[in-house]
């Protein structure tokens, strides 16, 4: 019976997840989901007292995903490229995992919605962006413009991720959302850290 009940809650968590991704929080209604899911929305209320706690239960899985995937970046690069490969990761994240997509939404739908999406990666690559600024190797780039840069970055990501999926394409000409990400930043990185140090 238990095992039955955490089944219906993940798949009740997984159909709001993707109503939230794809219409927001306000369009989305616990008979949607419920209807999405298979299930009655009294099914719905008994796991979820309101459509505002399965929202923050999608939030809280999407906000999961994206810390594991931080902390599997490799760091041995330095913490430029390690900031870099970060947002990589969070990019992947959009594109792979609907629940990441829908707390990324949910961050702006919902002014209430602890903890905040954005804040967990960028607070992470604003950390070693931070480190970065003390290496010779990139003496010479503002912080502060790079995070914005990378924030700018994501978001046109998630936005072409969501432009990718309403065509029914996983990616373009010019690959998916992560591998065009990836090679930008393969592009502006050595913009970014400026020329060697002279010996």
């Amino acid at each position: 019976m238990q095992e039955r009940a955490a089944r219906t809650r993940q798949a009740l968590v997984h159909a709001a997840a993707r109503e939230f991704d794809d219409n927001g929080y306000a369009a989305a209604s616990l008979t949607g989901i419920g209807k999405a899911a298979g299930t009655s929305t009294g099914a719905v209320t008994f796991h979820f007292t309101s459509k505002a706690a399965l929202a923050d239960e999608v939030h809280a899985q999407g906000v999961a995903v994206t810390r594991h995937a931080l902390q599997q970046v490799d760091h041995q690069a330095g913490p430029l490229r390690s900031a870099i490969a970060m947002a990589c990761a969070v990019v992947r994240c959009l594109e792979n995992d609907v629940a990441v997509r829908a707390a990324a939404r949910l961050d702006r739908d919902r002014e209430d919605c602890p903890p905040n999406w954005r804040a967990v990666w960028s607070t992470a690559v604003e950390e070693e962006l931070a480190k970065a600024a003390g290496t010779p190797s990139c003496a010479s780039a503002n912080p502060s413009l790079v995070l914005a840069l990378v924030l700018y970055l994501v978001h046109g990501a998630e936005v072409d991720v969501r432009a990718q999926r309403r065509r029914g394409a996983p990616e373009t000409r010019a690959g998916s959302a992560s591998d065009l990400f990836t090679r930008m930043w393969d592009m502006l990185l050595p913009a970014v850290e400026g020329p060697p140090p002279s010996s």
